[in-house]
């Protein structure tokens, strides 16, 4: 993608004699002007409805990615512009318990469990389908900068000959906005090129179709998010967590019970591996309890909840999922029963 650049250069140099008369000389260079090149503008592709199977290969989760800054929201990550100090790390990772009333209303996450850096990544193309070339996706956990509303979709290329032109073309996808990935002039023997897609799902798990294209070649690939990539992860207080969480009953709410886990811990670290949320820091008066907050990519009014605390009835653990959205709840009550009960 099109990025910003600035340069700047200092170069200091003194000269001395004998003659302690002589003056110092010194030279700076005035640093460069920045440059910014132009986006390219979102294309709103449409095409008949799919159904909404996976292609191209399975998903994985990679739950070793430790960036700690992926987990905060964009605006977490840099001064404000009105001038706001700079959030140090101390100030959002937990130490231990929230401590008090006065602990439930500061934002921090739980130091216990450190967020991955991508979602669901698998091969988007075989090396045996590709001719040679093969293409690996992952879905980062970060804001698009074109919009927040948008899932960055990390590609990978690599391939055993030269090939040249990569692009995509053929794109169907019913509803979804999307920014194509930029040409690929030359794709040398065994290097390895990686390209960013941005693309709005409109909060469902559409898939999108499309080809990835060669001056010469063409191959039919199809990528479709988990309900976990389409949430973003929300940082909010204890305090605040009950209190919305006490908003969203009924219909709104559900909870399973999982037995194969040791504890509370690997639990929150296998649901944050698969879904985009802020794990808490804990509250004193409940340790052992991991609550976990995010929103829905798509609609920051619309809040996900996550639970994860020793079973009330003996023996496991409870996993309650409390949301804005009831079509939406159960589609990530499925997907987190299906990816911790492996």
């Amino acid at each position: 993608g099109d990025e910003s650049s600035s340069s700047s250069s200092e170069d200091d140099s003194d000269s001395d004699d004998d003659d302690e008369n002589n003056n110092t000389k010194k030279k700076k260079k005035q640093p460069a002007p920045a440059t910014a090149s132009t986006s390219n503008n979102l294309l709103n592709l449409l095409d008949d409805s799919e159904d909404y199977s996976q292609g191209g290969g399975a998903t994985t989760n990679n739950p070793s990615s430790v960036d700690i800054l992926s987990g905060l929201n964009f605006e977490d990550n840099f001064i404000s512009a009105g001038g706001g100090e700079s959030k140090g790390m101390s100030g959002f990772l937990g130490g231990g318990g929230a401590g008090g009333v006065g602990g439930l209303n500061k934002k921090q996450l739980h130091a216990a469990v450190r967020p991955s850096r991508v979602g669901s990544n698998g091969i988007l193309l075989k090396e045996s389908l590709g001719e040679g070339l093969q293409v690996r996706f992952s879905f980062v956990r970060q804001d698009s900068i074109y919009s927040k509303s948008m899932l960055v979709c990390e590609l990978e290329f690599v391939s055993r000959n030269e090939v040249r032109d990569l692009h995509m073309s053929n794109v169907q996808a019913t509803g979804v906005d999307i920014r194509p990935f930029d040409r690929i002039p030359v794709l040398h023997a065994n290097q390895t090129n990686t390209a960013k897609m941005h693309i709005d799902f409109k909060g469902s798990e559409r898939k999108l179709k499309f080809d990835i294209c060669t001056t010469d070649r063409k191959y039919p690939v199809a990528l479709t998010p988990t309900p976990g990539d389409l949430l973003r992860s929300n940082l909010v207080s204890v305090a605040e967590f009950e209190s919305t969480r006490k908003k969203l009953t009924g219909m709104q709410e559900s909870r399973f019970k999982i037995s194969n886990y040791a504890s509370t811990n690997k639990v929150a670290t296998a649901v944050s591996s698969c879904v985009d949320v802020a794990v808490l820091g804990e509250a004193d008066s409940s340790p052992g309890t991991f609550r976990m907050a995010a929103t829905l990519r798509h609609d920051k009014e619309q809040q996900v909840l996550i639970v994860v605390e020793e079973s009330k009835s003996g023996g496991g653990m409870d996993v309650t999922v409390n949301c804005d959205d009831m079509l939406f709840l159960g589609r990530l009550e499925d997907f987190l029963k299906k990816k911790l009960k492996k």
